[in-house]
Parts: structure tokens; sequence; C-alpha cells
């Protein structure tokens, strides 16, 4: 009886544990027994999902982390992005009290040296121009603050009625030569100091351009700019120059003007004027500033300007204080000229004229300094001289350049203009 009983006890005990093994075996999520591998969120910020063990998936072979946001175990070489690994941070401590130093006079740093940034001049501060055509009554007359931009002066555009900086418009001359040409692209035009060259040549006009300048060795070129101009016209001689000077005041006139020979004496009031003929010459400003127009041929524009202590200072040109070089910053407008138009100026005015500077440079340069070369101001044997004096009144071209209904713009890097109908 009692073996019975015991037998009996022992298998019941038997298929208990087996019950429980099945149990723990249907309890146990798959992997376990062969990859027992288990991770768990060590990010404090995931509250609920922190030091909470996982067991690592069957199929994760290298093992797996807990992507805490979601707090589900993610194999190793999945492609979830692993979260950077919680780092715990420093236990703060009290700063020790510290000690003033003893005083001790600053030893000064001299600055590094740096080069000079370029800065193109802007107008003098509360300069303004009017328009002065009186064509355009609505605008005439009205008054407009000079764009900042604008190197030493500006304009009205009569048509548009707004200000235009005065070296920025197609024909304009002005600075280390910088040229615009009717085409509105930009270029410059070194020349050599002391000598002359062509601008513009026509059958009936002839415009030649004395240059002044420094040696810069280090560039292997002048610093240039035009100091005066010798104009041929019909029978006519027109010279405008600027006037050597050391220091410079914008109240004393610098500006010289001859016509065939003669000076032309103009009172010092902003719209004084001398007149023969078809030639009239007027100021623009009560000194330094003149219009010169000659009918239905051409329109000039010069202004006697400085080179400033800034400017020298920026481009290295070493101006000292025996001579500023004044020089002219010129603007043209011509009323007809002919297809056989030259010059380092006058060839932008062809019809099929294509500019030969490289494009996409900070500064484009005009060569051919030979064939514009002159052997004075008024001159007329440069290799591409048209020049033959008087011209019959059917050599005239069609070409009318001065487009009142045309608008030009552009800004100072120089990279040319913008022109609208």
């Amino acid at each position: 009886m009692t073996c019975s009983i015991s037998m009996a006890g022992h298998g019941t005990l038997l298929v208990a544990m087996l019950i429980m093994v099945a149990f723990v075996e249907s309890a146990t999520p798959p992997g376990i027994a062969k990859n027992p591998t288990e991770a768990k969120c060590e990010d404090p910020n995931f509250r609920q999902c922190h030091n909470l063990v996982h067991v690592c998936p069957k199929f994760c072979d290298n093992g797996c982390y807990v992507h805490c946001p979601s707090c589900k175990p993610v194999c190793n070489n999945s492609t979830m992005q692993s979260p950077p690994p919680y780092v715990t941070p420093p236990t703060p401590q009290t700063p020790p009290t510290p000690t003033p130093p003893s005083p001790s006079p600053p030893t000064p740093t001299p600055p590094s040296p740096s080069p000079p940034t370029w800065t193109p001049p802007s107008a003098p501060q509360g300069a303004k121009a009017r328009c002065k055509n009186r064509n355009y009554p609505q605008c005439y007359a009205t008054e407009h603050a000079c764009p900042p931009s604008c190197p030493g002066k500006c304009e009205v555009d009569c048509v548009s009625c707004k200000p235009v900086c005065s070296c920025d418009m197609p024909g304009a001359v002005c600075q280390d030569p910088r040229f615009i040409g009717a085409d509105g692209i930009t270029f410059y035009f070194h020349g050599k100091k002391d000598k002359d060259f062509c601008l513009v040549t026509n059958n009936n006009l002839h415009i030649n351009g004395h240059f002044i300048g420094k040696r810069n060795q280090n560039m292997g070129r002048d610093f240039t700019w035009i100091q005066s101009i010798g104009v041929l016209f019909d029978n006519h001689k027109l010279q405008i120059s600027a006037q050597k000077t050391s220091t410079w005041d914008d109240s004393i006139d610098r500006i010289s003007i001859t016509f065939d020979g003669e000076d032309i004496l103009l009172p010092k009031t902003e719209g004084s004027k001398w007149q023969s003929s078809s030639t009239t010459i007027t100021r623009v400003q009560d000194t330094n500033d003149v219009v010169v127009e000659v009918e239905n041929m051409f329109k000039i524009t010069a202004k006697v300007i400085p080179i400033t202590k800034e400017d020298s200072r920026i481009h290295k040109y070493e101006i000292t204080n025996d001579d500023c070089f004044a020089h002219l910053d010129l603007k043209f407008k011509f009323f007809s000229l002919g297809e056989e138009v030259d010059g380092v100026l006058g060839q932008t005015y062809k019809s099929d004229y294509v500019s030969k500077v490289k494009m996409g440079v900070l500064m484009p340069v005009m060569g051919g300094d030979d064939k514009f070369l002159s052997a004075g101001l008024f001159a007329t044997d440069c290799l591409v001289a048209k020049f033959k004096g008087r011209a019959s009144n059917d050599e005239g071209s069609s070409l009318n350049l001065q487009l009142p209904s045309v608008r030009c713009q552009s800004g100072l890097d120089g990279r040319g203009i913008v022109c609208k109908r």
C-alpha cells in the first residue's frame, strides 16, 4: 500500500515538472536558449524604459541595443540610427575661491597687418542732382539725392527721373581709366604715362587723351589717368585739361579750356555759358565741371577730380604732397558717327563690334597700345586714324547715339551696363 502510494506520488510529481517545463518554454521568447543576449535603455530621460531589461531577438547575430524612444530592442546591424551612448553628467564641484592677481600694466599687442580691401569712392555726403532738360517738364529741375555708391557725383536721367552714377553709363571714361563702351561692357585701358592715345576717330571727329601716371614696379605697368583731351572737328581744335595741383580744394577751379587756341574763361557760377557758332560750353557746377556740346555732333561732360589720400592708401598709388594727380572724369555722347569709327572707345560704337576683353575677371583690360598711340594731343597719326576734317553732309551715319528712351544702369562692381528701352 505504501509502495503504490509512493509510486503514484512520484508520477504526479513528474507530470507536474513536465507541465512547468512546458510552461516556461512557452513563456520564453524565441532565441533565449540559443542566444540569451540582453540589453537595456540606459538613458534616464526615458523613465518608462530606463533600465528595463530586454532580450535580443533570435535573428540578431551581433547582439542588440534598446532604442529608448520606442523602448524596443534593435539589432546592432539594423539601419535604424542608434542614439549616442548616454554619458552620466559629472558631479558639479564647488569652484575654488579665486585669488585676484596682482595688477600689472597690459602689454599692447600690435594688430596683425591685413591686405587692404578696395572700397569704391562714394559721392560726397548730401550730394544732389537735378534734371536739366526742359524737354521733360515732369522731371525738370526736380532735385534728387545721389546714391551713396556713386563715385564723385551723379546725374538725373530725365526719362526715368532717377539719379544715376555719372561713371556708370555708356561713353563714360573715369578713374584708372575705366571705360564703358557703347555696348555697355566695362573695360580698362591703361596706356602709358606721359603719352597720348586715340580715344575716338571718325571722318570728321578725332579725340586724343593725354595720360599721366606713376610707375608701379610690382605690377609692371603704370597707374594712369587722363589729364587732358584734344578734340578735332570740322576745322576746330578744342582742348580740356586738368591743371596740376598739389593740395586739392573744391572751391578752386582747376579746369582749363581752349578753343582754337583761345582761352575760354567762364564765370565761376553754375550755368555760366560761352558760345560760338554751333559750340556751347556751360558750367555744370561753380568750379571744375563743364559740358561742351557741338550741335548734331557730340556732347562731352568733363569734371576735374584729384587722387585723394584715401584712394592712394587703398590702391597703393604712393601719391605725394607735391602732386595730387588731378585728372578728368569724362562722359561722351555722340549724335552721329560713321561705321568706320575707331579708337579705344570709338570702336565700341560700330554696329558689328564684338568686345575683345576677357570677361568674368575683376579688371578686363583692353590692349592695343601700339595701334592707338598718337604723337601728340592733336595728332591724327595713330594706326587706326580716320579723321579727314570737315565731312560732307551725306557722309554722316544714320547712327543716332543719344537715345533718350534708353535707360542704363550698373553696379560699381564694374561688370557692365544693363539697358532697357
